[in-house]
């Protein structure tokens, strides 16, 4: 086996050895260490993605500026700073157009109709969500909805790619519904709502990025692989 490919396995390993210590820090009230753990996983990720990927096509530079999204949310989300919450969901808004731009022409070369046929369920759930929480999301109600569209389209979109990124986008939108409860819907009363958001969305989020790569054409440690045919295309 390749060293970039040990590198890949054992960064994936590292991440699952994160969302661990930071669930685990969830339930036994460790605020200070899931304050420090949740900054780490979009890097990992990043740095998993780029064990993978074997030159920065359009599809890898996306996925690179949804996880750098991705990372700001996880990080100002930790800092008391005004309007934190406001710059969370506006670096998750970028993040899910992000992941949206690459999976749209992973989801027109297979216009299943099965697939179509999700709008539905999936806009309805958002839809539901928006109304119950609109009168709780006071100021930030058009960030939200921009927010609730996006969640929405990326969750449809991920359904064209594999079932990864399916599972994956359908965590992601089981997670931020959940957050949004917990954040804006009067009265909500979730068990143990924060390590439920937690842990959709670091399963969402690994297995979304596992099927993005799964999309590329090529594998760093195939290209890199003593007698392998260098082949580049442009995804």
């Amino acid at each position: 086996m390749s060293t970039i490919r040990s590198a890949h396995r054992a960064l994936w390993g590292v991440y699952a050895l994160l969302a661990v210590t930071h669930l685990g820090a969830l339930l036994g009230d460790g605020e200070m260490l899931a304050r420090l753990t949740q900054p780490l996983f979009a890097p990992v990720l990043i740095a998993v993605l780029l064990t993978a990927a074997p030159h920065l096509s359009r599809a890898t530079v996306l996925m690179l500026g949804g996880l750098a999204c991705a990372w700001l949310g996880d990080s100002i989300g930790q800092l008391p700073v005004p309007g934190g919450e406001m710059l969370a969901i506006l670096c998750f808004l970028g993040a899910l157009l992000c992941y949206s731009a690459v999976l749209a022409p992973l989801w027109t070369r297979s216009r299943d109709p099965m697939r179509i046929a999700l709008a539905i369920p999936y806009a309805g759930v958002v839809i539901g969500l928006f109304v119950a929480c609109a009168d709780g999301a006071g100021t930030l109600l058009p960030v939200v909805a921009a927010y609730a569209v996006a969640l929405a389209t990326m969750a449809f979109l991920s359904a064209g790619g594999n079932s990864l990124t399916w599972t994956g986008g359908t965590l992601f939108l089981l997670s931020s519904s959940l957050l949004g409860m917990d954040w804006f819907l009067p009265g909500a009363s979730i068990a143990f709502s924060t390590e439920l958001v937690m842990l959709t969305y670091l399963v969402g989020h690994s297995l979304l990025i596992a099927g993005l790569i799964r999309t590329l054409p090529q594998r760093r440690w195939a290209v890199e692989s003593p007698g392998a045919a260098l082949v580049i295309i442009e995804s």
